[in-house]
């Protein structure tokens, strides 16, 4: 069992690199790595194990909680919710990822255990390629505002080291070049 440390700030990405940008999680996570961030930042890639983010979510102050998932809408569009909007939009997106209502059973179970985190962010990425193991424009565009997003809600937590220059978001790794391939 491991001790919970109320600063703490979870990332988690989920979602299947082999499924193309429903993997963005995993590159979100893997860019986010690239950076020089605090002891507190916690970053996890899940893949499809959304049952298991209970331990990542468990007392703290921030969980931000990222996925590709099929949304209907223009590929690329990046959803931003907190845990209210969430949980209105549960019974529906139950239907459009595998990874939902573990996700739903494991905020539940923490919760329940009274370890809550103090706030949750959802960003959720609508997909375009799915059929093959590669990333499309347009998830790598959409994956520069979710961390952009990410950043500011660290740097708005006061999380980011004091003198940490953030990387520019066009030099990370996994954003060079239009598509990404294995």
């Amino acid at each position: 069992m491991r001790l919970s440390n109320t600063n703490e700030i979870s990332i988690i990405g989920l979602g299947n690199v082999l499924e193309g940008d429903l993997g963005v999680g995993c590159y979100i996570i893997e860019a986010l790595a690239q950076e020089r961030l605090a002891d507190n930042i916690r970053l996890a890639y899940l893949a499809e194990e959304a049952i298991k983010t209970d331990v990542w979510l468990f007392e703290a102050r921030l969980a931000i909680i990222v996925q590709g998932i099929s949304m209907g809408v223009n590929p690329g569009r990046v959803f931003c919710w907190n845990y209210k909007t969430f949980q209105q939009h549960i019974p529906w997106l139950i239907n459009q990822s595998k990874t939902i209502s573990p996700l739903a059973q494991a905020l539940a179970r923490t919760e329940l255990a009274g370890g809550f985190p103090k706030k949750v962010l959802f960003i959720f990425i609508q997909p375009k390629e799915t059929s093959k193991p590669c990333i499309s424009r347009e998830i790598c565009k959409a994956m520069r505002l979710a961390i952009k997003i990410i950043k500011k809600e660290l740097q708005d937590n006061g999380t980011l080291l004091a003198n940490n220059k953030i990387e520019p978001i066009y030099r990370l790794k996994p954003l060079q070049g239009s598509t990404l391939m294995f």
